[in-house]
């Protein structure tokens, strides 16, 4: 696994998404993000671009968490006239974080592998989840 901490861009792949979103229309790549169609368990790109997007949307909408990356501030300052646009993207990511949260998500088992890291990195999805919600 490519991470090294349980924030949501503590994670090489986190990371790479973070620089697509900076090439993408932001809406149109949170919608494709957000695609939960597929039945059945998550795969770690899917769960990264869930994590990811509903990072990003919680910035919008009540400002940056701790321990986002620069780049992740200065997209937030630069798109802040979005928070109305992706206010109605909040119940398909609360949707999507359940399914990474799911113990059959591939981003789950990596972390369940992890050990002990594991509470962590559910605290924070968690905790990004209830954010979420109270920012709308």
């Amino acid at each position: 696994m490519g991470s090294w901490g349980p924030r949501t861009f503590e994670d090489d792949i986190a990371c790479d998404w973070l620089e697509d979103l900076l090439d993408s229309d932001p809406i149109a790549f949170f919608d494709h993000c957000l695609d939960l169609s597929e039945p059945g368990a998550l795969g770690m790109l899917a769960c990264v671009g869930i994590v990811c997007t509903a990072e990003m949307i919680r910035g919008l909408l009540c400002g940056p968490r701790e321990g986002l990356p620069e780049a992740a501030h200065r997209w937030l300052e630069r798109n802040n006239s979005l928070d109305v646009l992706v206010q109605s993207l909040v119940p398909s990511t609360v949707d999507g974080l359940d399914r990474v949260l799911n113990d059959d998500s591939e981003m789950y088992q990596q972390w369940e592998d992890a050990g002990p890291e594991l509470d962590a990195w559910r605290r924070q999805i968690e905790s990004l989840k209830y954010e979420l919600r109270m920012c709308v």
